[in-house]
């Protein structure tokens, strides 16, 4: 059986406690949301793509690095992120603002095709978290993820010290980045549509294995964005 949400404000974000409290009217409905996730997904297949022959960046990232590009495309991971985590639908929002900041703040870390899942399901564990009264287990987040729940813990715990604890997302920088993905999201034609992942979650071995997370999805897409994010 599933685990339990938990009940928390979450992690040192007192403002994110105070907007669970706010107007459903100051939020963007659900509909939203849902156009803003394919322009995620173009953004960090953007990323991915310019950054695809770094084998290996810098040695923070070295736990969120695969040995094998996993055969999920970034673009179907999300979606089965968004199918499966229940979280609201600002936590993908505050995800990206999270890796934004982490690749920001630490000097030749970049995201590659080798590192961006265990990234994006990192990123959104802590968002869930920091923005939602209630939310899912670590154990719950790592069979969405394919990885262990003992990996997502030493993920969890590393991505928070590259971020220097810091998941306080004010208003103005939520806005900013909610205005981007606004502004974009009728550009993204390309990217893949919502959809359910071909298979329901599995577990997998860690990368120091040399298994890579969600190798059991042979039949996964990955697409291309066309956004310029250089």
């Amino acid at each position: 059986s599933a685990p339990l949400p938990g009940k928390s404000c979450g992690l040192d974000s007192q403002l994110m406690c105070n907007q669970t409290q706010k107007d459903d009217n100051d939020m963007p409905s659900e509909e939203d949301f849902s156009s803003f996730v394919p322009v995620i997904a173009s953004v960090l297949n953007h990323i991915t793509t310019r950054n695809q022959e770094i084998t290996c960046t810098s040695e923070k990232l070295k736990v969120f690095h695969s040995l094998k590009v996993p055969p999920i495309g970034t673009s179907d991971y999300l979606n089965r992120i968004v199918k499966y985590a229940y979280c609201s639908g600002e936590c993908f929002i505050f995800a990206l603002i999270y890796l934004d900041r982490l690749i920001t703040a630490n000097k030749n870390c970049h995201i590659t095709p080798y590192n961006v899942h265990r990234l994006l399901i990192t990123s959104v564990l802590l968002a869930a978290k920091a923005r939602d009264d209630t939310y899912y287990s670590n154990a719950y987040y790592s069979a969405i993820g394919g990885i262990s729940n003992a990996e997502i813990n030493k993920l969890e715990g590393t991505f928070l010290v590259l971020v220097d604890f810091n998941l306080f997302v004010s208003p103005e920088t939520y806005d900013q980045y909610k205005t981007y993905l606004m502004q974009h999201s009728s550009s993204t034609r390309d990217a893949p549509a919502m959809g359910p992942p071909s298979k329901a979650p599995q577990a997998c071995p860690s990368s120091s294995t040399g298994a890579t997370a969600m190798d059991e999805d042979d039949n996964a897409q990955t697409g291309v964005g066309a956004m310029n994010t250089s």
